[in-house]
């Protein structure tokens, strides 16, 4: 199945799996299982979320970097930087509700788990910078259920933080990716 689907899916996703996967009728085993790869998450203090949310700000700053990092892409790329945030916001906003590390949880829609370190966070020269994890902090807390769009100031503050980042990090290329 497609990657990034969100827990909202899960269910309808298990669901198309499971009445697909028997051979002839329903009372013979199935024949195949499902797996999810769940993304590593930093060391956080989970409680700065106004929402249980299993998306951790480090994720979130390498989903936005990662755009910004994008000269040119059909979907999302540093051409529009408020746009790129907005989508990630929302998209972490998604998982609400949910837990990677609540196993039980995780098991009620899949076959097995296997954690992924996709990050590399342990590659970084340094940690991010404690206004960066703010910052996003503070965005996801400001980002509205329904996925409704962050005010424009939350948006603007999170574009100003990730370029920062960048630049600390000598990631961010001048000529590539409009501020």
């Amino acid at each position: 199945m497609d990657r990034n689907n969100t827990p909202d899916i899960w269910s309808d996703i298990q669901k198309t799996i499971k009445d697909s996967s028997y051979p002839g009728t329903k009372t013979q085993p199935k024949d195949c299982y499902t797996v999810v790869l769940l993304p590593k998450m930093e060391t956080f203090d989970w409680n700065r979320y106004a929402h249980k949310n299993p998306i951790c700000p480090h994720l979130t700053f390498e989903c936005i970097r990662r755009i910004f990092g994008r000269k040119d892409h059909s979907c999302l790329s540093a051409a529009n930087k408020p746009k790129a945030v907005e989508v990630v916001l929302k998209f972490v906003k998604l998982h609400d509700g949910f837990n990677f590390s609540d196993r039980d949880q995780v098991k009620s829609y899949f076959d097995h788990y296997i954690d992924m370190d996709f990050m590399k966070y342990a590659d970084r020269d340094e940690p991010l910078m404690q206004e960066t994890i703010d910052t996003i902090v503070d965005a996801y807390n400001m980002t509205p259920d329904n996925f409704e769009n962050p005010p424009d100031a939350t948006i603007e503050r999170v574009v100003t933080a990730v370029v920062r980042q960048m630049k600390n990090d000598k990631t961010y290329k001048f000529n590539d990716s409009p501020e």
